[in-house]
């Protein structure tokens, strides 16, 4: 299946998601200076830079043109701020087996606004009815406890823990496997749950 770039832009009651701009890459460096970001999500950097939002940037340009396990980042546009906040990624997008894997980042200054929900809950919708996939899985390192309730709440359900899974911060650690089913996915009672 080809991924149709002029279909994805979705604007819900506070947010646009789109895919990213070369001018959001100004918007990285304000809203990663944290290290949790380090901490908790693999392979990101410390301190992180203007560099290193460009090259992301760039990167996400061909990621979704690939034939196998193409990747969608979605910039997180918040509309009263004319400002990027955030990205969520669909990666390793399986058309034959049908599934994906998913990730999200969100500048701390915005955390407990539900603004994760309204994009999360507009992008897996996309996932399940335009690319008619069957799963949404997602890793967390087992310490993230913020992360895997987070997912919980989406209607995710832990299925794997797996022991010194990976090697973070010159460390092995653990992670958990959450996944999401379609018909497990209930748009309209989360929307209603999660964002009233």
């Amino acid at each position: 299946m080809q991924i149709d770039k002029s279909k994805i832009y979705f604007e819900t009651d506070r947010l646009i998601l789109r895919l990213f701009k070369p001018s959001d890459a100004k918007f990285f460096v304000d809203n990663y200076t944290d290290k949790i970001y380090s901490k908790n999500i693999p392979n990101f950097p410390y301190p992180y830079t203007l560099e290193d939002a460009k090259k992301f940037i760039k990167k996400t340009k061909s990621k979704i043109l690939k034939k196998k396990e193409s990747t969608i980042d979605f910039a997180i546009f918040l509309k009263d701020e004319k400002r990027v906040i955030g990205g969520i990624s669909l990666s390793h997008i399986d058309f034959k087996n049908k599934k994906c894997e998913s990730g999200s980042c969100l500048s701390k200054k915005y955390w407990g606004k539900k603004y994760i929900y309204e994009a999360k809950l507009e992008i897996y919708k996309y996932a399940f009815n335009v690319l008619k996939l069957n799963k949404v899985y997602s890793f967390v390192l087992s310490y993230n406890s913020r992360s895997k309730k987070h997912l919980e709440k989406l209607g995710f359900k832990e299925v794997g823990y797996f022991k010194k899974d990976y090697f973070h911060k010159n460390k092995f650690v653990d992670i958990y496997r959450l996944e999401l089913l379609k018909e497990e996915f209930k748009y309209k009672d989360l929307k209603k749950k999660l964002l009233s």
